[in-house]
């Protein structure tokens, strides 16, 4: 009767890790479409064996546990470059804004206003001479002025925009974070097993890649299935503890700057990468260093022409500047000379026919500016539109070299995490079968102890 009874326990242990099985796959099927779903798959193993003096007989199947199918390594490694791609293309982003802002070789909207201004004096220098001809280079003046400030707004709100949207991305920042702290107190206070565990496991890795996209993250497992999440060389999650970043304006030289900083203690974390370093890239350096590219244009373009004008005389005395202000957004006419047109200076002389200042004012785009080879007003210019378009070229390079190495990093992840319809199709088959072999041994053995009783 006691083998009967093992045989018995042996076929329910069959039954069992079969209908477990069956259920995890058709755990696995109802996920497919689920972001950030490991397949789970049963482990098992044989049971200790009962010995006897003439052998060993088994006891069947044991249930060890349920686990969750994936590759840490792959998935940091996925992590680390979807934090550059987020970075690259904040930045790639960040310039295309700053292109249409200054236009392209081909479209250079400033370089015609410039062209315009020049234009208008050497129109002046031509005889014959004609005085009506000095409203047109005070008309082109407010012209080119009106672009310098116009692109030195479009900037403003540019820098603007990625201010808002640095700070919006902490906040999301920090929330996830919470998510991930809540996640490990659940996982930490035990109340989560089994398949329940793996799910919130996978809820948390999924937590944890859009942090990643934010800033690059190491990630510490603990032996209680709690994680520790560092960023930036900063402990930001310790088990259900959090610390939350902030955005502080810092004094620098020539200005301020958004840093991020933690809540508290305000100490700067400073991200290798990823979405938040990309626009605090974008704002200090990039569009920081267009700003700076404008300004020293309009700098130069004042400091030129006011000391060639101030050289010469009017009938209303010496030549006085001709621009005031030394950045695109102070760039303004003298305000003498809007109330007068009659003081733009034609020569040194101030002899009437006598336009000497007038055509060297006009050739000023194509005087080397420090020096006989040195570049001229305009290509210093055009200098800057051809570094802004290589700029812009490596990034967006960047960002489509990045994408196939995602994609790649997340084919070879998929490939062992993700679940294959026809596989777990061929598994269920499989798990049905052996269901039915258990059950077929106990319906036998119901059948022997018939036998046994009735004899």
């Amino acid at each position: 009767m006691s083998s009967l009874i093992s045989i018995m326990d042996t076929s329910l242990a069959a039954l069992f890790s079969a209908r477990v099985s069956m259920q995890t796959v058709g755990h696995n099927i109802a996920n497919v479409n689920t972001p950030g779903f490991s397949r789970q798959e049963v482990v098992q193993a044989a049971r200790r064996p009962v010995r006897f003096t003439y052998g060993s007989i088994g006891r069947g199947v044991e249930v060890l546990g349920i686990r969750r199918l994936t590759d840490q390594f792959l998935l940091a490694n996925r992590r680390v470059q979807s934090s550059s791609l987020a970075s690259y293309s904040e930045v790639d982003s960040a310039l295309r804004e700053v292109e249409a802002i200054f236009g392209s070789v081909e479209n250079d909207h400033l370089g015609e206003t410039l062209n315009a201004f020049f234009g208008a004096w050497n129109e002046l220098a031509s005889p014959p001479a004609d005085p009506a001809q000095k409203f047109s280079v005070l008309s082109a003046a407010e012209n080119l002025i009106a672009d310098f400030r116009a692109m030195d707004d479009s900037l403003n709100d540019l820098q603007r925009s990625l201010q808002a949207s640095l700070e919006d991305e902490v906040d999301v920042l920090n929330h996830l974070l919470d998510q991930v702290a809540h996640l490990n107190g659940q996982l930490l206070s035990g109340s989560s097993v089994g398949t329940a565990a793996n799910d919130l496991m996978d809820q948390r890795d999924l937590l944890l890649d859009e942090i990643a996209t934010m800033g690059r993250i190491q990630v510490v497992e603990r032996e209680d299935q709690t994680v520790d999440v560092i960023m930036g060389g900063r402990t930001m999650v310790t088990r259900d503890h959090v610390t939350k970043l902030e955005t502080v304006w810092q004094e620098r030289p020539g200005g301020h700057r958004l840093a991020l900083m933690t809540m508290g203690h305000r100490i700067e974390v400073s991200l290798d990468e990823g979405k938040l370093q990309g626009m605090v890239a974008s704002l200090d350096e990039h569009v920081q260093k267009a700003r700076d590219q404008l300004d020293g244009l309009a700098r130069m373009l004042a400091d030129r022409v006011n000391a060639l004008h101030v050289q010469g005389r009017t009938e209303w005395g010496s030549g006085l500047i001709f621009f005031t202000g030394d950045s695109a957004a102070s760039l303004a006419i003298n305000p003498a000379i809007v109330d007068n047109p009659d003081l733009i200076a034609t020569s040194r002389s101030g002899v009437e026919g006598d336009n000497d200042l007038a055509l060297e004012i006009a050739r000023l785009p194509q005087e080397p500016l420090d020096g006989e080879g040195s570049l001229t007003l305009l290509d210093s210019y055009r200098t800057v539109l051809v570094d802004l378009a290589s700029q812009r070229n490596r990034f967006e390079f960047l960002v489509e070299s990045q994408q196939n190495v995602v994609a790649a990093a997340t084919a070879r992840l998929e490939s062992v995490r993700g679940v294959s319809l026809d596989e777990e199709g061929a598994r269920m088959l499989q798990y049905q079968h052996a269901y039915d072999a258990a059950a077929r041994v106990i319906t036998t053995v119901q059948e022997m102890y018939e036998t046994l009783i009735n004899m």
